[in-house]
């Protein structure tokens, strides 16, 4: 244990330039900082108003809603209100949350690596080598990206969980793997569509890597590790799969992948910088798209080495391994790639192929894992590795400008805190003026007073002079219901003109009890019936497990 203590102390002590710039006070520019900022005041809001699982915010989109988490990833905002009740305020628990996502993932490869290869020394430079790379550093310094960010940082555990599962070593394993698969979905679901397929491969072919015997049931307790995990993450991906259909996520991404595909010397050597994405025609500052000289180094050499090496099976399994995998993602980044895309419907939610990248860095870090531990010199080859893979990121570990108007600036901002509002539905639209309130008249007049606002529940006393049509300022989605004195009432939200995909509806003259609510649809009360029992059976086998001695 105290090796271990001292082993964990230095790799934080080594995260320490990663993640310096980050203990700046105050924002910086970045590509989604301030998108990110704003969720979290939302997530703030919406659990403070007792809306669980949080779904629809009804001050995004200027006041006229938005469906931010039923299709955003909720994770990072759920641990950066960990953080905002702690005492930060908005912009240090996002930041916090960047922070937290870098240091989680070099303890995680290294317990990961440590199982894999038995190894300290190996492990130690494995899980540097998956921080200090120049993707890393893109998703935190240019990108503010914290889902991707923080799904990097869950990723180990869960590869960590099934070497556990493996070696019998954890009762916890299953139940811990099912936590951090379930997190990856949350963290970011298009990383987790990334990742699934090289979770399952590694789950098939790792047996075939070991040299001891396989834990009995291995199968069966991943099996179960993979129900369990799918199972605690329902509530978001279900609703998200089956609901995508009424947003505008498919016509603003069909085809955006096409532009996005970078060339293998892109991988090699690209400048650094803080702008958009625009491999095909670049443009001066762009962000760049280098996967790291000591990253392709590490498995270049892994693969010269093979073929003298192939004696010892450890590292002649492991090793084709990586080296399967890392040629993988980089087919996938290229456009050479353009007829699976096309094809399987599934890679068009990734949008960039440069996601396939976090692939690459991962199987580069068991490379140079594998590397120290079968090769002679193991010391002086950990310090030259060590030096030159920092020595390589130097440039990446700094923001580019501070930007921090204050804490008021975001409270003010109600933007839909996406780049493209693409999950507005299909007849919303980005609105460039503020709602006048949740209810408004088109024809005829009255008084209306809010008794009631809550982003997925308001209530109102109008007193009407006369039969008039009032408008529900918040764009339809399905689970939106209107109540008039306690009765269902019928409402177009399809009419046409200025209150196009606004639910409006007739009311007669006299004192009303109006009420809109955002309830639930059958496809979200399946998937939050299922997450229930999910948690349940994880709590009955968490309660087992402790009662055994």
């Amino acid at each position: 244990m105290k090796k271990e203590l001292i082993v964990i102390l230095l790799l934080i002590l080594i995260c320490f330039p990663a993640v310096k710039a980050l203990l700046q006070p105050g924002g910086f520019t970045s590509h989604d900082l301030t998108h990110h900022i704003v969720r979290q005041i939302s997530m703030d809001k919406l659990l403070s108003e007792g809306q669980f699982p949080p779904r629809w915010s009804g001050e995004l989109n200027k006041g006229f809603g938005y469906p931010v988490f039923l299709f955003n990833y909720p994770l990072p905002a759920f641990l950066g209100e960990v953080f905002h009740k702690l005492g930060f305020n908005f912009v240090s628990s996002v930041k916090t949350v960047l922070f937290t996502s870098m240091i989680i993932s070099v303890l995680g490869m290294y317990l990961f690596l440590k199982e894999l290869l038995e190894s300290r020394l190996s492990a130690f430079l494995g899980a540097v080598f998956y921080l200090y790379a120049p993707l890393r550093f893109l998703y935190v310094y240019v990108s503010a990206a914290t889902g991707s960010a923080l799904a990097l940082g869950i990723i180990p555990f869960i590869f960590w969980s099934i070497t556990l599962v493996a070696k019998e070593k954890k009762r916890w394993a299953v139940l811990g793997g099912a936590v951090f698969l379930a997190g990856l979905i949350l963290a970011h679901n298009v990383t987790a569509i990334i990742f699934l397929p090289v979770i399952l491969a590694f789950s098939l072919v790792y047996p075939a890597l070991r040299s001891d015997n396989l834990a009995k049931n291995y199968y069966r307790s991943l099996a179960l590790m993979f129900l369990l995990g799918l199972g605690l993450s329902v509530w978001f991906w279900l609703p998200a799969v089956f609901e995508k259909q009424y947003i505008c996520f498919d016509e603003i991404f069909s085809g955006f992948y096409k532009d996005q595909f970078v060339n293998l010397w892109q991988l090699i050597r690209s400048p650094w910088g803080y702008g958009l994405s625009h491999p095909k025609n670049p443009e001066p500052g762009d962000m760049s798209y280098q996967l790291g000289l000591m990253q392709i180094a590490v498995v270049v050499s892994l693969a010269a080495l093979l073929f003298f090496k192939r004696k010892i099976r450890e590292f002649r399994s492991v090793g084709v391994f990586v080296i399967i995998l890392f040629v993988i993602s980089v087919f996938m980044m290229l456009e050479i790639s353009l007829p699976l895309w096309n094809n399987l419907p599934f890679l068009s939610l990734i949008q960039f192929p440069l996601r396939f990248q976090a692939v690459s860095v991962f199987s580069a870090s068991i490379a140079a894992a594998l590397l120290i531990k079968n090769m002679p010199h193991r010391s002086f080859l950990f310090l030259a590795l060590l030096f030159l893979v920092l020595y390589a990121n130097r440039n990446h570990w700094n923001i580019n400008e501070k930007f921090d108007p204050g804490e008021k600036y975001y409270l003010n901002l109600k933007t839909t805190s996406t780049s493209y509002a693409e999950h507005l539905p299909k007849w919303g639209k980005i609105m460039n003026r503020k709602s006048l309130g949740k209810f408004e008249f088109i024809t005829g007049g009255g008084k209306i007073s809010l008794a009631k606002d809550y982003s997925a529940e308001v209530l109102a006393e109008i007193e009407v002079t006369g039969s008039s049509r009032l408008r529900f300022n918040q764009f339809y989605f399905p689970g939106w219901e209107i109540e008039v004195d306690g009765a269902q009432t019928y409402f177009d939200y399809l009419t046409t003109g200025e209150s196009y995909g606004l639910p409006v509806f007739d009311i007669s003259k006299g004192k009303h009890l109006v009420k809109a609510e955002f309830k639930n649809t059958s496809v979200r009360d399946i998937a939050d019936g299922i997450g229930m029992v999910s948690a349940l059976a994880w709590l009955v086998l968490a309660v087992r497990l402790t009662m055994v001695r």
